[in-house]
């Protein structure tokens, strides 16, 4: 790491916003989280970072501190550099995995504060004005409070081109509910509506605040896990099929019981794109239907 300047001597100015000579502006890119696609241009000299109402990059989650981290706007000689301060918070400061007091940002670090995800990026206005669509893409389904299934591609589309992990990758998991037309015929579809909008609200309380979970259509969700290994993806997908078929689904004083079956793929032995991804872990999903139902089934 670059050795850190010393703030005193080397701020922009007094102003409280940054000119740089350069098109390019500094951002931070929400990539995990609930405000997944958000993009913070930092036009200040000092921005902080947190959940507290003065914060200048405002993040909704328990794990980050009212005031987590500070990014402050440096000059060196006719370049800008900035550098990020971890200001006494609870769940600690991360860049590219390590912990960190102080760390003189380069274009592309990740920074975590308890479980959201940040890019540091130096963008143009083409940048910008993808972010700006990627934001505007996204949806949710109104039944299950799941991403819609087109703002989930764009969400993982996101993910494999620009943030997958090398070394751990990225986990695609389909999901459909078992025998679900049994379900409807025997207690009705506002029953299974209820039974659908259920297992969304489960399926969100059991992946990690950064994973995305999307209604795929009709029965069937799917989800992506990011930095996340086969195995573990493997372990994860199974701890939650076991959660649903312990749920007891209460509706209209008649107890309804559901199971569901998962197949999935993974980045990059699985395939480099989206499509691939969607396509082996829905061939998986099938076998597991076909083996007996109320499983998972991962590959060899």
């Amino acid at each position: 790491m670059a050795e850190l300047p010393d703030a005193d001597e080397t701020l922009v100015s007094s102003s409280p916003t940054i000119e740089p000579s350069s098109k390019r502006v500094a951002t931070l890119v929400v990539v995990r989280g609930s405000d997944l696609g958000r993009h913070f241009p930092l036009r200040r000299n000092r921005v902080v970072l947190g959940r507290g109402d003065t914060a200048d990059v405002l993040l909704q989650s328990k794990q980050i501190s009212r005031a987590h981290a500070a990014i402050e706007g440096l000059r060196l000689g006719n370049e800008m550099v900035y550098r990020l301060s971890d200001l006494a918070s609870t769940n600690h400061l991360f860049v590219n995995g390590q912990q960190v007091e102080a760390h003189l940002l380069a274009d592309g670090d990740k920074i975590q504060l308890g479980d959201v995800l940040l890019k540091f990026e130096l963008h143009d206005a083409i940048d910008s004005k993808f972010h700006t669509e990627i934001r505007n893409r996204i949806r949710y389904d109104e039944l299950t409070g799941l991403l819609a299934y087109d703002s989930f591609r764009a969400a993982l589309e996101w993910e494999l081109e620009r943030y997958a992990s090398a070394a751990k990758g990225c986990a695609v998991v389909m999901m459909d509910l078992d025998d679900f037309k049994r379900c409807n015929d025997t207690y009705g579809h506002l029953a299974g509506s209820f039974v659908l909008a259920g297992v969304g609200e489960v399926i969100r309380a059991n992946v990690r605040h950064f994973d995305v979970a999307s209604r795929y259509g009709g029965e069937e969700f799917v989800a992506y896990l990011p930095e996340t290994e086969a195995r573990e993806a493997l372990l994860a997908a199974d701890r939650l099929r076991h959660v649903i078929e312990e749920k007891v689904f209460l509706h209209q004083e008649r107890i309804i019981r559901i199971t569901i079956s998962m197949g999935i793929s993974h980045f990059p032995q699985d395939g480099p794109g989206l499509e691939e991804l969607i396509h082996v872990a829905d061939e998986r999903l099938y076998r597991a239907k076909r083996e007996g139902k109320n499983r998972v089934y991962g590959g060899d």
